[in-house]
């Protein structure tokens, strides 16, 4: 079961649903506050970030995400970006522990700024530059509009004082020295600091506020100590910029963990919805609820047991990560990216349709389930987009340069359809190599790896989930289900490869499957924990009733020919 660490708080007016009458910064405002609460539950120590730990990683598997993802992207930034990169730097440098503190504590707003408008994923071309002065002190500058740190929020709002970590390009003695993180004071909360500008970006379509920025740097003076790290780097540059940012990579994995109360919490609201919901059964007087139909059992069956396996997939990974020093920093992205890539595919295939089978109780704020769909949109590009990450990964696993936890059982169904995958993959790469056209750079690869470079990650995925899950004693129904779900997802490749009969066997192993979990849904649904935290308006007529009783009422008394038609009153 997810922790249940602030129940209170999912049931309190700060995280009631937002109003449509707020303003923009108003809504920004809040979710900051609902940011700040979540943080302040769990009162995390430099100690909980360093590691991290379990308390750490509780936080992103807390169901309190799903009510609000602005939130969660604002926590993640602070404690795990901006945090988790400053507090290496602040045990070497003891003046930067009360701002660490302060950051923990959220007396000061934290951003982590690395991506630019002209450079998204190729973070390594970045053009903002820190050039250093003879007195030792730096000149921060945006070259160009392509150069204006894209996204995180620095707008002066909240009476809060804004810090950030910003990655720029340090230049001494007129060479590059490589990417450098940069303390940088961005606003006071009120007014951005002398020589930033920040121009306010508009919400993303359907998500909370967040306040997401272009910020831009006119020749910003910054102190030599703003500066975390050596001038010169003691790695190859590469290497250095990669442990600069090795929180990526747990941010990929924390916010991916959302995805599992995520999922939990679309099938409580469906199954709930669809278990009241009745339609005419076919009889004369008899009404049947929704659930009793496979076409709405399946996304709602699928999602619930993907929950149960994912959760027990996540704990695997963290305790890898565990064992994996930060030095490795390929393989610890690896299990990050895989884990995300795994998670982010089984939201895409079953959470989204659990909003469509609500009809037009999905499409609303106050039931919850789209809002969260939007949101985890915005986590499939976080920290990385799972598709780029797996562009990259792929090729460097499929070329033997670093290896991931291999399979328990390497003659299982799951995990033959994984080797089968990589060996044609690795043909593909073997074939551009003998026509001396670059290998995996090759415009064969292009057309015939690259396609298949996400499904291979997400292959790789599944049969660690389902390892991890049969590990973890997660129920024999919820196991079958998730496998027979797995194995549709690249149902041809598994007929090909003869570990599948036929479609329909497939067919009439997940029917039996689907039926073993909704024997024992009530129980599942239970377990799930849940009942407490969804808000949704559509799961019971009580909560449903409650809701119409806030909604604004128009009424009157005036009366209205049809017949007429609109008649224009005399203008005097």
């Amino acid at each position: 079961m997810l922790t249940g660490q602030t129940q209170d708080l999912a049931s309190s007016s700060l995280f009631a649903p937002v109003s449509e009458h707020l303003t923009v910064p108003q809504r920004i405002d809040l979710s900051h506050k609902r940011a700040e609460a979540i943080a302040l539950r769990y009162a995390l120590t430099i100690e909980d970030i360093l590691q991290p730990s379990k308390k750490f990683w509780d936080m992103y598997m807390d169901y309190i995400v799903t009510h609000d993802g602005g939130a969660v992207a604002l926590f993640s930034i602070q404690l795990n970006l901006m945090a988790g990169t400053l507090a290496p730097f602040a045990q070497m440098r003891p003046e930067l522990r009360p701002l660490l503190e302060d950051v923990l504590a959220f007396r000061v707003s934290a951003q982590f700024m690395l991506t630019e408008l002209g450079h998204g994923l190729d973070a390594a071309n970045i053009e903002t530059t820190a050039t250093m002065n003879p007195d030792g002190s730096f000149d921060l500058h945006t070259p160009n509009p392509d150069a204006a740190k894209f996204m995180p929020p620095t707008l002066p709002f909240g009476g809060v004082p804004r810090v950030a970590i910003v990655m720029a390009r340090l230049v001494y003695g007129g060479k590059f020295k490589g990417l450098r993180p940069f303390l940088v004071s961005l606003n006071d909360g009120r007014e951005m600091c002398k020589g930033i500008t920040a121009r306010e970006l508009p919400t993303r379509t359907g998500s909370k506020a967040f306040g997401h920025a272009l910020t831009y740097f006119d020749h910003v003076t910054l102190p030599p100590d703003a500066l975390l790290g050596d001038v010169d780097a003691k790695t190859n540059p590469r290497d250095h910029f990669l442990r600069m940012l090795w929180r990526v990579g747990i941010g990929s994995l924390s916010l991916a963990a959302v995805v599992v109360p995520g999922l939990k919490m679309a099938a409580y609201i469906g199954a709930r919805y669809s278990l009241r919901r009745t339609v005419d059964g076919g009889a004369r007087g008899k009404r049947v609820p929704i659930m009793s139909f496979r076409t709405q059992q399946l996304p709602i069956l699928h999602a619930l047991a993907q929950g149960f396996v994912l959760e027990a997939f996540f704990w695997r990974a963290t305790a890898w990560l565990e064992y994996v020093p930060v030095e490795d920093i390929n393989l610890r992205n690896a299990i990050c990216a895989i884990v995300k890539a795994t998670m982010i595919g089984h939201w895409r295939r079953t959470g989204i349709t659990i909003v469509d089978r609500c009809g037009a109780q999905g499409m609303f704020d106050y039931n919850m389930l789209f809002p969260m769909e939007t949101e985890l949109r915005g986590v499939a590009i976080a920290e990385g987009d799972v598709l780029a990450l797996s562009l990259r990964l792929a090729p460097e696993l499929l070329l033997g340069r670093y290896d991931v936890p291999t399979s328990q059982n390497p003659t299982s169904r799951l995990a033959v359809h994984e080797q089968k995958l990589g060996a044609e993959l690795k043909g593909i790469i073997t074939a551009a190599a003998a026509q001396n056209k670059g290998g995996h750079r090759s415009e064969l690869a292009n057309q015939l790896l690259l396609p298949r470079c996400l499904p291979y990650v997400e292959a790789i995925g599944h049969r660690m989930a389902y390892e991890a899950a049969s590990d973890a004693g997660v129920a024999a129904p919820l196991l079958r289900l998730y496998e027979a779900g797995a194995v549709g997802v690249d149902l041809a490749a598994y007929i090909e490869l003869r570990l599948v009969p036929s479609r329909a066997k497939w067919a009439e192993e997940e029917a039996a499957a689907v039926s073993a979990v909704y024997a024992r849904l009530q129980e599942f649904l239970d377990s799930s924990g849940a009942e407490p935290y969804a808000r949704a308006a559509c799961v019971s007529e009580e909560a449903w009733n409650a809701y119409v009783e806030t909604l604004p009422v128009y009424g009157g008394s005036v009366e209205y020919d049809w017949s007429r038609g609109p008649q224009m009153k005399a203008r005097l």
